[in-house]
C-alpha cells in the first residue's frame, strides 16, 4: 500500500507564503525598535556642539523592502528632512534584494563632522551592529 498526497498543492504554497510573510513582518519590526533606538542614541550622544539643531534633527532611519522604502523615521521637513529623505531614497536603489536598515544624516556637512572625530553617527552604527545580530537570533535565523 503506497502514500498518497491529500493535502491540495495550493495549500502548502499558501502555507509557506504565509510563513515567509510572517517571518519578514518580524524582521521588519526588530528593525523598526533598533531604527528607533540608533536614532535617539545618534541625537541624543552626539559629540558636537550643537548650534542650530538642524544636524541633530537631520537624524533619521528607513526600513527598505526589496529596494523601496517600507517606513522611515519622522523627519523634521524645515531642517535636513529633506535632504535625508533625499539621501534614503537614493541608498534605497543601491538594495533591490532583501530587507535593510539605513541610518542617515541629511545635513551636508555631517561627513565633516564625522571626519574630524566627533561623533554623528558613529555610536548608532556601533550599536545597530550589537543589535541586529541579537534580534535575528532570537527571531531563530542563525548567524
Amino acid at each position: 500500500m503506497g502514500m498518497q498526497m491529500t493535502t491540495p498543492m495550493s495549500s502548502i504554497e499558501n502555507y509557506i507564503k504565509q510563513q515567509i510573510e510572517r517571518k519578514q513582518a518580524a524582521i521588519i519590526n526588530a528593525f523598526e525598535y533598533v531604527g528607533v533606538t540608533c536614532q535617539n542614541e545618534a541625537r541624543e550622544n552626539g559629540s558636537y556642539k550643537d548650534r542650530t539643531g538642524n544636524l541633530r534633527s537631520s537624524i533619521g532611519y528607513a526600513i527598505v523592502v526589496n529596494g523601496m522604502i517600507h517606513s522611515t523615521s519622522n523627519l523634521d521637513q524645515n531642517t535636513g528632512g529633506a535632504k535625508a529623505q533625499y539621501y534614503l531614497k537614493k541608498l534605497a536603489s543601491q538594495f533591490p534584494q532583501g530587507i535593510v536598515l539605513i541610518l542617515v544624516a541629511g545635513m551636508q556637512y555631517a561627513a565633516h563632522v564625522e571626519a574630524i572625530n566627533l561623533n554623528v553617527l558613529t555610536s548608532a552604527e556601533l550599536m545597530a551592529e550589537k543589535l541586529v545580530p541579537a534580534l535575528m537570533k532570537k527571531l531563530g535565523f542563525a548567524q
